[in-house]
């Protein structure tokens, strides 16, 4: 049987790729993890354990296997390594597979190197993602846990569309939607369920009269003919000079010319 969609267990959750010096923004990257934790998404970083791999091939690696990237940028423009000609700061940024959606965050203000500047004069100029600025920590990971929020929003609703417009073409060369699948994913329903939308109609709860007409009409017949006792929803008869209440109940059904102890 086939999917359209991966099923990921329940450990698979999103992984977020941060990319960032990691000194200069040491306390910056620990508000970013918070924040991707709080939404109950996976960070990646490099900081959350050694590896023996080499450090290209190792982030190489790990953007592969990311859903989300996001950078962080401030002064520094990062180390570049013997044999290389940018620092691996903007190596992230050009390794980044063009599927995975980028989201970018300044820190200001600063005075930041000529190379880091270029970098982010490059980033705007290939318009495939904007950058938001930020000054604190705490500023930065609210930025972080809205904009996250609302990509996979986005991303939702993306992937409902695709899927009604798969169920749409389906239903089309499946003579007219024979199959009932696919016609049913190209026309969601447009009228609630009835058996879903009408509202639960609970019974009437029984009290000491409501659903009991039977019982009082026969406890004026009983209260007419000058009867002096009641029985007791537990079948114990009480005298009503006993019970008070029961009296002036009874009372209030008798007619009026009748007194409800009777004439002696």
């Amino acid at each position: 049987m086939s999917h359209p969609h991966v099923i990921r267990t329940p450990d698979q959750r999103l992984r977020i790729f941060v990319s960032s010096t990691l000194q200069e923004l040491a306390p910056e990257r620990r508000a970013a993890k918070t924040a991707i934790e709080r939404l109950h998404l996976a960070p990646v970083m490099f900081e959350l354990g050694a590896r023996p791999h080499p450090p290209r091939e190792l982030y190489r690696a790990y953007l592969q296997q990311s859903d989300v990237f996001l950078g962080l940028y401030w002064e520094r423009y990062g180390w570049v390594a013997p044999d290389e000609h940018v620092s691996g700061l903007e190596d992230e940024y050009n390794l980044c597979p063009d599927d995975v959606p980028r989201l970018l965050y300044v820190k200001a203000p600063a005075e930041r190197d000529e190379r880091l500047s270029r970098l982010l004069n490059r980033i705007r100029d290939d318009d495939r993602a904007a950058y938001k600025y930020f000054e604190t920590p705490r500023e930065l990971a609210e930025l972080v846990a809205a904009d996250l929020a609302t990509l996979l929003a986005e991303r939702f609703d993306q992937s409902r569309s695709d899927l009604l417009g798969a169920g749409a073409a389906g239903g089309a060369d499946d003579a007219g939607g024979a199959g009932g699948a696919p016609a049913a994913l190209a026309e969601p329903r447009s009228e609630p369920d009835p058996a879903v939308a009408d509202p639960v109609r609970l019974p009437t709860p029984l009290t000491d009269l409501v659903g009991r007409e039977a019982d009082i009409a026969e406890l004026r017949r009983l209260l007419s003919s000058g009867a002096r006792f009641v029985t007791s929803p537990r079948g114990r008869a009480r005298a009503l000079d006993r019970c008070p209440r029961r009296l002036r109940r009874a009372r209030a059904w008798r007619p009026a010319s009748t007194d409800a102890r009777g004439s002696g």
